[in-house]
């Protein structure tokens, strides 16, 4: 538990299911009052009744690709709890195929959630911390991708996206530390949340899917089988790692890392056991 994170103001996008709904669920369980966003209604309803004190949550259904959509969250935020303190930007795209076969609408499509939805996302974030009183302003969490270290097949538009969402982390932690806003970036490996799942689905169909996600069972996304060594992918809940940095790294304990990348790599190097690398950009 981080003690420090009872009753702070967070705001996470794509929260309807996958990365986004395992945040909401453990930020809840850490006392937050949260304000969540997804595009789908059924699905933010869903994560809502889930956590632990639905009661100190409310959400907007909107589209965070477009521009007022991360203002409307932060007027939410205001409105509802008075403040806010961390702000996720989760919510993403995935258009799957070759470079040389990506239409250009496929482009757009994934940069406009993935990458232009997380800026809307910082600016507003920046906007409404600047109103705090103290020292520790306010936090912002950048869920990119391992696929933005290294090429991935099938993943092009998605992988450039998020690289390019790892250096606007950068530059947004060294403009605003002085003002004490922190930005941080998680680079998580493959994960079988529903949006990567219908992805690989529809673009090689279930041969692909049982390839990039052996822990779970087509059609199924709650069972898995026994991970096979030197395979790889597992559900937002099977990676403990995630959720704990994304705890840490709201938590004012770390004021003095104002960029952190935390990998977490599973079974890209022939295990399923996690792995790790974290450096700080200010030493």
């Amino acid at each position: 538990m981080y003690d420090d994170l009872r009753n702070r103001v967070a705001i996470i996008t794509g929260a309807g299911s996958g990365i986004g709904r395992a945040c909401a669920l453990r930020l809840s369980q850490e006392g937050c009052r949260l304000v969540l966003n997804d595009i789908d209604a059924i699905s933010l309803e869903a994560t809502r009744a889930l956590l632990l004190a639905p009661d100190l949550a409310v959400g907007l259904v909107a589209d965070i690709g477009a521009p007022e959509t991360a203002d409307g969250l932060s007027a939410l935020a205001l409105e509802s709890f008075g403040e806010l303190h961390i702000w996720v930007n989760n919510a993403a795209l995935v258009r799957w195929g070759p470079v040389a076969d990506c239409r250009n609408d496929d482009w757009d499509a994934v940069f406009r959630v993935t990458l232009d939805g997380a800026f809307f996302g910082i600016r507003s974030a920046i906007s409404a911390m600047r109103r705090n009183q103290d020292p520790d302003r306010g936090c912002i969490i950048n869920i990119a991708s391992g696929a933005a270290l290294a090429g991935e097949e099938g993943l092009g538009a998605y992988g450039a996206a998020k690289a390019a969402l790892v250096n606007l982390t950068r530059t947004t932690a060294v403009e605003h530390a002085k003002e004490g806003i922190r930005c941080n970036v998680i680079l998580p490996g493959p994960i079988a949340t529903p949006g990567m799942l219908a992805a690989a689905t529809q673009a090689a169909g279930r041969d692909r899917q049982r390839d990039l996600f052996p822990g779970v069972i087509p059609g199924q996304l709650h069972q898995r089988r026994q991970p096979e060594r030197g395979r790889r992918g597992l559900r937002p809940d099977q990676l403990p790692p995630l959720q704990p940095d994304c705890c840490w790294m709201k938590s004012s304990s770390t004021w003095y890392r104002y960029w952190q990348s935390s990998v977490v790599m599973v079974g890209w190097q022939g295990s399923m056991r996690p792995w790790r690398m974290t450096r700080s950009a200010l030493g």
